[in-house]
């Protein structure tokens, strides 16, 4: 069984439709509103997603501060996270936090797809 991608997003027809064209390209997906329910989602999941996939701007928790809680916790730690961001510091952003890259809001669905293949952990780690 493949690890899922967790998809973390307040925009909720932006994050069901990012999930529903991962979903057609053959992954498995899981879906949070904010870094709170993203933290839940880690805690209750059965398996280590291969990749996280975050917006930044979020109300209740943003990206930024749920970057840093996933990071405090050993098994997530190594967890590659792509960001993605209508905000012009986006590559900044990223950096800082350690994300493996960023994609810029509108998220084109091709650069999406070659993004999440390039950067998802692999199946064994």
């Amino acid at each position: 069984m493949s690890r899922p991608l967790l998809v973390v997003d307040d925009d909720t027809d932006l994050r069901e439709a990012l999930e529903e064209v991962l979903r057609d390209a053959g992954y498995t997906v899981m879906g949070a509103g904010n870094g709170q329910q993203a933290l839940e989602v880690l805690r209750q999941a059965q398996t280590t997603p291969s990749l996280v996939l975050l917006d930044m701007m979020m109300p209740v928790m943003d990206g930024a501060t749920f970057g840093r809680k996933m990071r405090a916790v050993d098994a997530w730690r190594d967890i590659p996270v792509l960001v993605f961001s209508a905000s012009a510091n986006a590559r900044q952003v990223a950096d800082e936090m350690g994300a493996c890259g960023y994609l810029r809001k509108p998220v084109d669905v091709e650069t999406l797809l070659k993004a999440v293949a390039a950067n998802k952990a692999p199946e064994g780690a």
